[in-house]
């Protein structure tokens, strides 16, 4: 398997290949807060922060779970932390490979583009989970965006 310094540069197909050798996240890593990390080629990593920005996710630092079925992201704001969007965990079957997973869903209350969106969370190491967010689209859920989570220790 891949190691974790090279998830960050490394190709989305590479990503993805790791992706489904992963196990689900366990409830032991339903808890606290983690760092969010872009990672891929160098052209989704540039391009993933003004994206953010520009779906009303400007500053994401990251997720909280605030139990081990509500998350909320963190934003980091001008010195500022703010929680904005929460989102429900599920443990389901994945819409990229069929296998167990945490899914985590922003509802359909949630503004646009977030109601079509899945958050895809699975176990790297014991303080990261290797995250996969779907549009979940027709043709869209087809393409999968790659970030870390790591929890510091």
């Amino acid at each position: 398997m891949i190691r974790k310094e090279h998830l960050i540069t490394t190709s989305l197909s590479s990503i993805k290949a790791t992706y489904q050798q992963l196990s689900s996240a366990p409830l032991s890593m339903r808890q606290g807060e983690y760092k969010a990390q872009f990672i891929g080629p160098w052209w989704l990593r540039v391009s993933a922060a003004p994206s953010l920005f520009l779906s009303g996710l400007g500053g994401w630092f990251g997720k909280k779970f605030i139990n081990q079925n509500l998350v909320t992201n963190i934003l980091l704001n001008r010195g500022q932390r703010s929680e904005k969007l929460q989102m429900e965990c599920l443990e389901e079957a994945s819409l990229i490979d069929g296998k167990q997973t945490i899914a985590l869903y922003y509802g359909k209350t949630a503004p646009i583009p977030w109601r079509w969106v899945v958050d895809e969370l699975r176990q790297f190491d014991e303080h990261t989970m290797l995250c996969m967010t779907i549009i979940n689209l027709p043709f869209l859920k087809h393409f999968s965006f790659p970030f870390i989570l790591s929890r510091d220790v």
